[in-house]
């Protein structure tokens, strides 16, 4: 296993990676907030949020399932310019759209650059680094989701913008990071794993056919499918429960959202530290345990602060069960078919993220808003249970 500095030099492709899924997370984020009033500019209710997500996660799904293929033919600084390219330009265009089809498009487009980004550090990282340095970058990715919901708060109430002005922002920074990726592309041929991501003579990447095959594969992408929809369901329904069905303001509600990304990120850097004193079962299963009790205290809300503080319960339980997931990827299907199998483990949680939420909120719009806890409940039981009856290791 790589060291995580070797030189003085390889200091700048790790940090640049942290501070690339910080935008990452961000440009997702701001959804969160940015949901609700967009809702009203394109005359939609609650549940088209599955349709806007279905289409993100279709554009996600085509990046992920082909960045394997692609990483053995592109080198990997190629691959994450083109993509963060495309993620500042759809940030723009996303900002301007003026119809719904119009978004639908545009969000598929973007979501492929993003896919690029999440498949190819994934992979990058899982192939050089172990579950604690796994657990930095995406404490990264949860620091973006942390701040998201309070720029685009501030946007809307502090400032009253339109929400069209937040996702301006984030293209704006997804240029300055293009421009920082295309200055330094030399830092990323430091050596033959940083260039080749899956360059490995012993074990030679497996095509896209004969990864789908893997049963291994096919348990994880299930996994990944009801967790998609624990974390994005939650971060992108929260809002409109506590809104609209629980009449929180505005300027409370996406401060407990980013507490819930917050409890997120937090988590995600504890487990940087302690990951290697325990063993990554154990992360799993205490984290789908511990979703569970702050998703029923969301649901439960006896009072609002116990409801509340289920979102940050819920944010904490998640925080280290990606990551870990992740991580374990090349001891669990082997390295041949590590690239592949994180690029569909990745396509099939962000199917879930578009899926399941969409699925919850058509309940909600007809049986009540309220059912939205509900449903987060539902999917955080399932993602245990399915995870032990098929004993994922």
């Amino acid at each position: 296993m790589a060291s995580i500095f070797t030189s003085k030099q390889s200091r700048l492709p790790f940090v640049l990676s942290l501070s690339i899924f910080v935008v990452l997370g961000v440009s997702g984020g701001i959804l969160n907030i940015a949901w609700t009033p967009m809702q009203d500019t394109f005359n939609v209710d609650v549940s088209a949020i599955g349709i806007l997500l279905l289409f993100a996660t279709v554009g996600a799904m085509i990046a992920t399932f082909v960045s394997g293929t692609l990483s053995t033919t592109f080198r990997f600084r190629t691959l994450i310019l083109v993509a963060m390219v495309i993620l500042a330009i759809g940030m723009f265009m996303m900002a301007s759209a003026s119809t719904w089809i119009i978004l639908l498009v545009v969000i598929f487009i973007t979501y492929m650059g993003r896919g690029f980004l999440d498949a190819g550090f994934n992979h990058f990282f899982s192939t050089n680094y172990d579950t604690s340095v796994m657990n930095w970058l995406h404490a990264s990715w949860g620091i973006g989701l942390t701040v998201a919901p309070f720029l685009m708060t501030v946007i809307l109430v502090d400032f009253g913008f339109s929400w069209r002005v937040g996702y301006a922002s984030i293209g704006v920074i997804a240029i300055l990071m293009s421009l920082l990726i295309a200055s330094t592309l030399s830092v990323w041929t430091l050596d033959e794993t940083q260039d080749s991501i899956t360059t490995d003579l012993d074990h030679p990447p497996a095509s896209l056919m004969q990864a789908i095959r893997q049963p291994a594969i096919i348990t994880s992408m299930l996994i990944f499918f009801l967790y998609g929809g624990v974390e994005i369901g939650t971060g992108q329904l929260a809002n409109t429960l506590l809104v609209d069905a629980r009449e929180v303001s505005q300027e409370v509600a996406g401060f407990w959202l980013s507490l819930y990304w917050g409890a997120f990120t937090v988590g995600r850097i504890l487990l940087g530290w302690i990951a290697l004193r325990l063993a990554d079962t154990f992360l799993l299963r205490f984290g789908m345990i511990l979703t569970i009790v702050g998703a029923f205290m969301l649901a439960w809300n006896p009072t609002p602060l116990i409801g509340l503080i289920g979102l940050i319960v819920i944010g904490f339980g998640l925080s280290g069960i990606f990551p870990t997931l992740i991580s374990m990827t090349p001891q669990r299907v082997g390295r041949q078919f590590s690239a592949q199998a994180i690029g569909f483990q990745i396509g099939s949680a962000g199917l879930g993220a578009s899926l399941l939420p969409g699925l919850i909120g058509i309940f909600a719009g007809q049986l009540g808003l309220e059912w939205i806890s509900i449903g987060i409940l539902l999917n955080a039981i399932c993602l245990f249970l399915l995870y032990e009856s098929l004993k994922v290791r």
